[in-house]
């Protein structure tokens, strides 16, 4: 059987900043759940870190806070949407299933940016082909 492992990083947040950090070292692939509610206006981006220990996903990337934006795929056409870009929002809600690639990344995490109205949840599953 995988080794699966089931998180929550959002549960309806309604303000800016980053949710729950998840160390995902023993992990190869990641799965994402994205669902807005309230007529979302937000901009929602995915970070991750090899960093020994969890980076402040909350504050400015720097040397001693080291992290980047990730990359997600749209498993629903396979369309890629650029970390520093992340999703995009404009009082139009969203149901959304995506793909992050975590092989070597130790923490990952999901940040809310210029963040007018409604709210997210996001959700992720952790899983190795083994």
């Amino acid at each position: 059987m995988r080794d699966q492992k089931f998180y929550t990083i959002f549960n309806a947040k309604a303000a800016t900043g980053a949710g729950s950090v998840i160390p995902c070292g023993d992990f190869t692939h990641a799965i994402i759940s994205f669902n807005t509610a309230s007529s979302a206006n937000m901009t929602v981006k995915f970070a991750g870190s090899i960093a020994e220990t969890a980076p402040d996903f909350s504050a400015a990337q720097s040397v001693s806070n080291p992290f980047d934006y990730i990359q997600v795929k749209d498993l629903e056409d396979g369309s890629s949407i650029d970390g520093d870009t992340g999703i995009a929002l404009a009082g139009t809600d969203d149901n959304r299933t995506f793909e992050m690639n975590i092989n070597a990344l130790q923490y990952l995490a999901a940040i809310v940016t210029a963040r007018a109205a409604g709210s997210v949840t996001v959700t992720v599953r952790l899983y190795n082909n083994q």
